[in-house]
């Protein structure tokens, strides 16, 4: 059974020979306090310790149900204007999130702002010569929030599950700006990438004008909640805020950090030896960590189609064997 909180710094105390407190959170003792916040320092360094392939302990999985576009009309009531206006609805349409499609919609436009339950501003101005009333327009969500504690992507798990296709990227900034900006850039295959500060920013591409029903989107991703909220198992957190948090690490590994980071802060010499304990330790649970990939020995297939790596240079098909 994981340790809580309380237990770790109690066994850390215990070992260093202080005092064992019978509280961690909010208690006024001030070894008992800095190492309440040391246990949080050890999580961080912990965390970063398997930056490769990320602990099996946080690797999550992100579904996401992306929804039908908005169709509807809007009136235009100047030539060239970033403004939409008479809207039937703009429920559903989010700033830095909603995609624009339609008559006098540059491509690439995106809803910047939704002033009203009627009103649009877009990133871009309308390609209207003149005020245009009743303007067919799409509205579709193609940015998203990504998961609570999201730390980093695992590569090449984020599929279409609705058409059974993987999405492409990470897309760079550069193919994503060809993408919106170019001529005929978009296929059967969507791709995605993450961008800007706001709350969504995971981005797919195409934006979803065509659906007709919801598709579901899946990835996985490593996170930084490493705390089991009370030892629950059905929140987790970034740091420990409670007496019976437990963690989704190594618990020893915790006790050891947090003794050798006490006696570096009180300016013990011997905590290198501590340290190196620690390092060596957690270096034992990476390499234990998941299953490890089986290693193959026999020759590698080759491709069925021919290609630069199955065809010799010079001309082809070489010489006949006839005098």
């Amino acid at each position: 059974m994981a340790l809580t909180l309380l237990q770790m710094v109690q066994r850390a105390q215990a070992e260093l020979g202080l005092p064992v407190a019978v509280s961690v959170v909010g208690n006024t003792d001030v070894t008992t306090a800095q190492m309440f916040a040391l246990a949080n320092r050890v999580l961080d360094e912990l965390r970063s310790m398997n930056a490769t392939s990320g602990w099996t302990a946080l690797q999550f999985e992100y579904d996401l149900v992306v929804p039908v576009p908005l169709l509807t009309t809007g009136n235009f009531l100047a030539p060239f204007t970033s403004v939409i206006s008479n809207i039937p609805s703009t429920a559903g349409i989010l700033p830095n999130a909603t995609a624009i499609s339609g008559t006098n919609i540059p491509q690439g436009a995106r809803v910047v702002s939704v002033p009203d339950g009627a009103t649009v501003t877009m990133n871009m101005q309308s390609i209207n010569p003149d005020v245009s009333l009743g303007a067919d327009l799409i509205f579709a969500q193609d940015t998203f929030p990504e998961p609570s504690g999201f730390d980093s992507f695992q590569n090449r798990t984020m599929w279409d599950r609705t058409n059974h296709w993987e999405l492409l990227g990470p897309t760079s900034p550069q193919v994503d700006q060809w993408h919106n900006s170019g001529i005929v850039t978009t296929g059967p295959r969507r791709h995605f990438r993450s961008v800007g500060p706001y709350v969504n920013n995971w981005r797919i591409w195409p934006p979803p004008f065509e659906i007709t029903a919801p598709i579901q989107l899946v990835f996985e991703y490593r996170s930084v909640n490493a705390v089991d909220v009370s030892g629950a198992g059905t929140s987790f957190a970034q740091y420990f805020a409670n007496d019976l948090d437990t963690c989704l690490l190594n618990d020893q590994a915790m006790v050891t950090g947090i003794k050798w980071m006490f006696w570096e802060i009180k300016g013990m010499g011997s905590y290198v030896t501590l340290q190196n304990r620690w390092a060596d330790y957690v270096n034992q649970l990476i390499g234990q960590d998941g299953a490890a990939p089986t290693l193959q020995l026999a020759k590698r297939r080759s491709p069925i189609f021919i290609s630069p790596a199955n065809v010799q240079d010079g001309f082809f098909p070489g010489p006949s064997g006839s005098s």
